[in-house]
C-alpha cells in the first residue's frame, strides 16, 4: 500500500497522507509504507526523507530521538489494543443482548 508524506525544505517530513498543515511548500511524495514499518503518523513526522535530483530514495533516517518515537509507537500500539479489545467487548455485549430478547439482526 502507498502513503503520502510531506517535506519540507530540510527534508523533514511534516504531514502523512493529507497536507494539513496549510503549508504548500511542502513536497508531496507517494512511498510504500512498508518504508516505515507500519508505524503510526506521528513516527513517521519524526523522519527525514532525502531524494537524488532524480526523485530516486537517497535516505531515510530520524531527527527527532528515536527512543522518544518508539516510546510514541509503543503508546499508540497500546490504544490500537485496547480499542480492538473494546470493540471486541461491546460486540459480545450486543450478541447476548440480542439473543436474550430473541431479536432478529
Amino acid at each position: 500500500m502507498k502513503i503520502k508524506i510531506y517535506v519540507d525544505g530540510f527534508n523533514q517530513i511534516q504531514a502523512v497522507n493529507k497536507n494539513d498543515t496549510e503549508d504548500d511548500t511542502l513536497k508531496e511524495y507517494e512511498v510504500d509504507d512498508s518504508l516505515f514499518n507500519g508505524w503510526c503518523s506521528e513516527v513517521i513526522k519524526g523522519f527525514c526523507y532525502e531524494v537524488f535530483e532524480d526523485g530516486s530514495l537517497k535516505a531515510v533516517y530520524p531527527y527527532k530521538d528515536i527512543n522518544m518515537l518508539m516510546a510514541i509507537q509503543n503508546i499508540y500500539e497500546e490504544k490500537e489494543k485496547q480499542i480492538t479489545e473494546l470493540q471486541l467487548a461491546l460486540a459480545q455485549v450486543f450478541e447476548a443482548a440480542v439473543s436474550a430478547n430473541n431479536i432478529n439482526v
